[in-house]
């Protein structure tokens, strides 16, 4: 009976963990066993033989019935040891799958991923899967419930009446559903054969030696499986595993990972992300693990365990650690409630001890800390170093990606050697490789702010990298001090000898007064601190110093020992130093590669500029420095970025045409055009021309190749509004001897402000056209058109997205009247059209068409000019009329608003009743802007001009004028060779009807209503303007025959 009992435990165990093809039979065994135990207890043999009867008739038919039932329960026992031990190793009771156990409870983030894998595995077109994430974020739970669903649905179906007499596979469900961990350890040909051996082994798979790889692919052929891949991190290959190319019968492989590319041979048909729970799933979490309802805390101390749990950055095993360490601390249960305790005092006590002991923090979250660390192991030798100097920066800082992989180059991290003269730094190959690799770890994420790409390292990862980088418990590597908002330096009393990079960035510093030893350091990033004094020997004992960073600090020189001893030195950055006028001699740091001195009052260049042959860029952007000699320009021969832009005429200096000329600046020793043309690798140049003259010089030579520039011709702008490769034009002339001007081939702006001899756009070159996607035109008294192909053919506009016009008084229209080619100007990516204060404004295109085309081809044409118009704007101030006659005294002036009305036309609403519009004109010409979302402006001195919305009884909204004479309706003449989208009616008053077919202009129709009349009652505002006979420009294209 022991046997049996023993027997039963086994199988009653492996049924609950493991799943098999029969699970039925096993269910009776388990039936068969537990009655016949229960019943042979009930017997008492013991009892029935020891009996004192003996020499009784009874006694003796008694013992015989006991021995004859001992003898049919010891053959019952046997049989079913025997049919036991048979149950999961027969042949016809293979394994299916094996239940996992510990699994947890799933909220949040975690159920939703687990809702759409279990969709993905329903569906028959879905073969692969991937499933990634960060460490820690419960990836592995996911697909663990993921396989125990399966297979409890497989169970429950297989157990049912129905599938007795079914042969093992069941109709949409798995034969095999198989959960293995990848072994990560060893080589990538041991990995394959340890994750292959279990499969084979524990899924009884045939495993016989020979090509085990196609035993396995054989062996899954015959079968319908589901195989799940868990914490894959090598690129393995599944034919080399044995895992066959899925076929339609069903089969899902699903692979787990931290990120997506994992294995290049594999085509994902689903990918699911593993997404970190959010704040309030966090503290529920927490909850579960500490024990404790937070809302039975005091409100301080519920506020600290927020803030501790906001640290862990929504990673479930962080927060469970931090439960845990937590109770730890406390060495009692929050959940007893019998023990007589201050919980609040208990809590607190805990938060801060863990607070200020990170080496606390770090022994209890090895559970947390282990998997992270595997990841940064995990990284190449170089994207460690990397990673590590992220943690300079203070906790939840966004460090722009360009200044982050620029601080990496210059500190000696990323290989030069792969870098092409010219090349940005952040966009080598070597430079987003490291980049990938540590956010595919998942270790950095990749943020936005204010338009740029950053890079932010959570809490819980800059913890673990500075535990990283103490070396021993007496010498740290990194000297982190970045953001505690110190008002006393740091440095004094500790031994720094070691110490390879410092940051004491945005604290409250306001002298540094003593000489550090930093004989190592590499790296100093000081910025954002009210320094204004240096000791004068501060970087004496700095000899390896690579960067220097005190941008946005109070002071107004360096001291000496810069001078001398920063011989290594590589970038110095001093932008935004608005105290700063002069710097020592840099003639001995021959290794600098950038200098930048940007939004500073600095009137000169430091002595020694021509020593630096390796500086690769130089910032003097909005300072005061009024001369560029040539001989510096000369000895700068590596320098690849030059940011020369000044936002104020009275300041810096711009560059003339030819050396010698006559400047508003400068003398015969400064540079030239000629000497700027000279930097061969020049890849980056912001600078004010001059002239148009001293521009189309520059452009025009030949010695040159710029990935990126901001050019001001004329007069100065504000640099930080454009973005690159923009020119704007200020009183500028738009023609060189009687010539279009050049502009550079990848120009994607072009604003021209306050010219007053331009009378339409002229450009010389076609394809300097080809990347322009803004012209803003504004204040430009004579511009009448924009285009005018008759005195130029050379518009080429393939990317154009937005033209804006703004106080330009004579312009009539966007293309001339005279052009005889009406689709010469094909926009094909314009989105935007806005035209301001443009009082002479007739139409925007005058379309030109020939008699004998054909409505449809008509069509076709319109809809080839301006597929993707979204916007059309046109507005005009009016000035306000202000009453200054009042009997009263000391009267305030009465100010009369010019009216203004807003049509915001829906493109749905007019569907019926451009249908019913269609029926009478069924030769109406559309100009079609498939996209168009229309706002248009105007300002009619009528308070009749009013768009009123009806109902119609199937609820689609149309729009109706408010008529003041229905008979009074005059449509503007057309000829049958010209037509307009802007067409001027004459100088009347009138309404606007747009006709809008789901994003279509159609057309428009003239409201008029003759000088004098009015509706009965009706009183008509006497506006007095100086454009008060302007015409209001209206859309659409009139009807013609």
């Amino acid at each position: 009976m022991d046997d049996l009992e023993k027997r039963r435990r086994e199988v009653q165990r492996e049924s609950e963990e493991k799943v098999v093809s029969k699970p039925c039979k096993i269910s009776d065994w388990l039936n068969k066993a537990n009655k016949f135990i229960a019943e042979t207890n009930e017997l008492k043999f013991e009892d029935t033989i020891s009996g004192n009867l003996c020499g009784f008739p009874n006694y003796y038919r008694s013992q015989y019935t006991a021995g004859k039932n001992i003898v049919d329960s010891i053959k019952t026992v046997n049989l079913l040891n025997e049919e036991g031990s048979k149950l999961f190793n027969a042949e016809e009771y293979f394994v299916v799958g094996y239940i996992q156990e510990n699994t947890k409870e799933l909220v949040g983030k975690t159920a939703s991923a687990f809702e759409k894998i279990m969709k993905f595995v329903s569906e028959m077109e879905v073969g692969t899967i991937c499933v990634y994430g960060m460490s820690g974020s419960g990836k592995t739970e996911v697909v663990k419930q993921v396989n125990n669903q399966i297979l409890k649905e497989y169970k429950s179906w297989a157990s049912s009446e129905d599938s007795n007499d079914r042969d093992g596979n069941i109709a949409g469900h798995f034969d095999k559903v198989i959960l293995v961990t990848v072994e990560n350890i060893g080589s990538t040909e041991a990995a394959i054969d340890a994750l292959r051996n279990e499969i084979q082994k524990k899924y009884q798979l045939d495993h016989n030696a020979g090509n085990r790889a196609n035993n396995l692919d054989s062996a899954l052929r015959k079968r319908r499986f589901l195989i799940v891949l868990d914490d894959m991190r090598k690129e393995l290959s599944l034919e080399h595993i044995g895992i066959p190319w899925l076929t339609n019968n069903g089969s899902k492989v699903i692979i787990v990972s931290k990120s997506r590319p994992v294995c290049r041979d594999i085509t994902f048909d689903r990918e699911v992300e593993i997404e970190l729970v959010s704040d309030e799933e966090a503290l529920k979490l927490f909850e579960v693990e500490a024990g404790i309802g937070l809302s039975a805390l005091r409100e301080d101390t519920r506020a600290t365990a927020e803030n501790m749990v906001r640290e862990c950055d929504g990673l479930p095993v962080a927060i469970a650690v931090l439960a845990q360490t937590l109770k730890e601390i406390m060495k009692w249960d929050p959940s007893d409630v019998d023990v007589d305790v201050d919980v609040d005092a208990e809590w607190n006590g805990a938060f801060y001890k863990l607070r200020n002991s990170s080496g606390l923090l770090v022994k209890n979250n090895r559970k947390a800390f282990a998997r992270l660390l595997y990841s940064y192991s995990m990284l190449k030798k170089e994207a460690r170093q990397c990673f590590l100097y992220c943690a300079l920066y203070p906790p939840g800082h966004c460090i722009e990606k360009k200044e982050l992989v620029e601080h990496w180059f210059w500190e000696g991290l990323l290989s030069s050697r792969e870098r092409i003269k010219g090349q940005l730094i952040e966009d080598t190959t070597y430079a987003r490789e490291i980049l990938d690799e540590i956010k595919g770890a998942y270790l950095l994420e990749a943020v936005s702010e204010g338009g740029k790409e950053c890079i932010k390292m959570r809490n819980l990862v800059r913890h673990m990298a500075i535990h990283l980088t103490k070396t021993t418990p007496d010498y740290d590597q990194f000297l982190i001090e970045a953001g505690l908002k110190l008002t006393d330096c740091p440095l004094i009393g500790r031994n720094l000898s070691k110490v390879e990079r410092a940051s004491l960035m945005k604290s409250q510093l306001k002298a540094l007064t003593k000489k550090p030893e930093f004989y190592k350091l590499s790296t100093l990033l000081l910025q954002h601190n009210p320094i204004s004094h240096f000791d004068d020997d501060f970087f004496r004992n700095m000899p390896n110093l690579k960067v220097l960073n005190l941008s946005h600090t109070n002071i107004s020189t360096l001291p000496k020992s810069a001078s001398s001893h920063l011989t290594k030195l590589r970038a110095l950055l001093l932008r935004g130093c608005c105290n700063l006028t002069s710097l020592p001699s840099l003639a001995n740091s021959g290794e600098l590669l950038v200098l930048d001195l940007s939004d500073t009052p600095i009137t000169e260049l430091p002595h020694g500029m021509k020593k630096l042959n390796k500086l690769i860029r130089l910032d003097l952007s909005r300072t005061n420095v009024g001369e560029f000699q040539a001989e510096i320009v000369h000895e700068l021969k590596n320098l690849e970025e030059l940011y020369l832009m000044i936002t104020n005429d009275s300041a810096g200096s711009p560059w003339g045409s030819d050396k010698g000329a006559s400047r508003m600046w400068g003398s015969e020793k400064a540079a030239s055009i000629q000497e700027l043309g000279s930097l061969q690798h020049l890849a980056i140049l912001h600078v004010n021309f001059l002239d148009a003259k001293s521009f189309n010089t520059y452009v025009g030579s030949k010695n040159h190749s710029l990935s990126k520039f901001k050019f001001s011709v004329g007069g100065s702008w504000d640099e930080k509004k454009l973005p690159e490769n923009s020119i704007v034009f200020i009183k500028s002339d738009f023609l060189v001897n009687k010539k279009p001007i050049l502009l550079p081939e990848d120009t994607a702006e072009l604003h021209v402000m306050s010219n007053k001899d331009l009378h339409w756009l002229p450009f010389s070159r076609r394809r300097c056209l080809d990347s322009l996607k803004v012209i803003d035109i504004s204040g430009c008294e004579i511009l009448v058109y924009l285009f005018s192909f008759k005195r130029n053919v050379s518009y080429n506009l393939p990317n154009l997205e937005k033209i804006s016009v703004r106080n330009c008084q004579k312009m009539e229209g966007l293309i001339s009247k005279e052009d005889p080619l009406p689709f010469a100007l094909c926009l094909n990516k314009l989105k935007v059209i806005h035209i301001s204060d443009c009082k002479n404004l007739g139409y925007l295109f005058r379309i030109k068409m020939d008699s004998c085309q054909s409505t449809s081809n008509q069509k076709k044409m319109y809809s080839t000019c301006f597929p993707n118009l979204q916007e059309i704007c046109i507005t005009r101030r009016r000035r306000m009329k202000v009453d200054k006659e009042s009997k009263e005294p000391n009267a305030c002036p009465t100010i009369h608003p010019r009216p203004t009305d807003l049509v915001s036309v829906d493109p749905l609403e007019l569907k019926k009743y451009y249908d019913f519009e269609k029926k009478d004109n069924p030769r109406e010409h559309i100009w079609y802007f498939p996209d168009l979302k229309m706002q248009i402006i105007t300002s009619l001195p009528s308070s009749s001009n009013r768009i009123k919305r009806s109902r119609s009884s199937d609820s689609i909204e149309k729009l109706a004028a408010s008529a003041d004479d229905n008979k009074e309706l005059l449509e503007p003449t057309a000829d049958n060779s010209n037509n307009s989208i802007l067409q001027n009616v004459g100088n009347t008053v009138h309404n606007v009807i747009i006709k809008v077919l789901l994003g279509h202009i159609v057309t428009a129709t003239i409201r008029s209503r003759p000088a004098g009349r009015q509706n009965a009652g009706e009183t008509i505002p006497q506006v007095q303007d100086e454009e008060e006979n302007a015409i209001e420009p209206n859309i659409g294209i009139p009807e013609h025959d």
